[in-house]
């Protein structure tokens, strides 16, 4: 017996009314969709802001090897398209710590720009110190290489006196070599937050994280410097919006830039509480580090409730203030 059912056209598909419906409402969606947008991007307007911060000639070609215009014109935070450049940056980071045989962090203070950056740094196994924490990595440097005193700051942990925290940073990434008379410098990250007073200018803060790396083609010897490679920067606004001075944002600012947790068995030798609290590291000794975050809108100040007594006194405050947190290894377990 022969089923009756639909006939084959009704079957073949959608009818024309139908697809009428549906590209209708698709529009509708899709308009809202561009609307919503619309108001979110109109409700950004820091993200397009750019100001042209009074970067000398000199620094930028410090920072950047360029004395472009170009790189004084820096967006002002919260800025998304600095916060893509220093995710790139973090995976570059990444990478470079995971492929490194030792890292030190040197400090710097206001107004002291990183101007070494050697490929390759004299050292001797045998006559040579030890190298095992920040302190005696510059004293090597200044012995061997000539390096100014007061290139990197002698500092070994914040809350060690009354001075202030230095605002700039250099990070050395160590890696293999192929002779025993050199350590090989893989690259250097340079952090640097500098503030500006002037309220005829760009008043804040220009914050940036520079790579160093192998220049293309790599000269032969050893003799050569790193060449900046990748960057992000951005300008940070006074906490205050209606500041006029630079007294209306003297609180401001960003550090420290690392802590050093040193081995655990240092505490044999007892050297008082405000350096002893930082002897945690069961191994290998570590640093926290963090950088600027785009996304944040200032370096206001930020409250500190931990205890003196405690190292985390010493960078409770950074807590909130960047998703820009690393937990780097002295020297990486490869």
């Amino acid at each position: 017996m022969k089923t009756l059912g639909r006939p084959a056209a009704a079957r073949s598909g959608f009818s024309s009314m139908e697809l009428v419906v549906v590209l209708a409402l698709s529009a509708l969606v899709m308009g809202a969709m561009v609307v919503s947008y619309g108001t979110l991007v109109r409700s950004q307007p820091q993200v397009a802001t750019v100001v042209d911060v009074p970067l000398t000639s000199d620094r930028l070609s410090t920072f950047f090897n360029n004395n472009s215009s170009d790189y004084r014109d820096t967006h002002v935070a919260p800025s998304f398209g600095s916060l893509a450049e220093a995710e790139k940056l973090r995976e570059q980071f990444y990478h470079d710590v995971l492929s490194a045989t030792a890292v030190f962090c040197l400090p710097r203070n206001e107004g002291v720009d990183n101007t070494w950056k050697p490929a390759y740094i004299p050292y001797n196994a045998e006559t040579d110190d030890e190298l095992d924490m920040p302190q005696k990595f510059r004293n090597h440097i200044i012995r061997v290489a000539g390096v100014p005193l007061t290139q990197y700051v002698d500092f070994r942990n914040p809350g060690m006196g009354n001075n202030s925290l230095p605002p700039n940073a250099s990070i050395f990434i160590l890696s293999y070599t192929g002779t025993d008379s050199y350590l090989r410098v893989q690259a250097i990250y340079d952090i640097d937050v500098i503030r500006f007073t002037d309220p005829k200018k760009a008043m804040g803060f220009h914050a940036s994280v520079k790579r160093y790396a192998d220049p293309s083609p790599v000269p032969e010897g050893n003799a050569y410097s790193l060449v900046f490679s990748s960057a992000y920067r951005v300008f940070y606004p006074p906490a205050n919006p209606l500041a006029t001075s630079a007294a209306g944002f003297s609180t401001d600012g960003f550090t420290p830039l690392f802590v050093t947790f040193e081995r655990h068995t240092r505490r044999a030798f007892e050297e008082g509480m405000p350096i002893d609290r930082f002897k945690l590291a069961a191994e290998r000794p570590f640093y926290f580090v963090w950088w600027p975050d785009p996304a944040a809108r200032h370096l206001g100040a930020q409250a500190n409730t931990a205890a003196p007594t405690t190292p985390q006194h010493a960078y409770n405050h950074m807590g909130g203030r960047t998703s820009f947190m690393f937990t780097v290894p002295m020297f990486p377990a490869l």
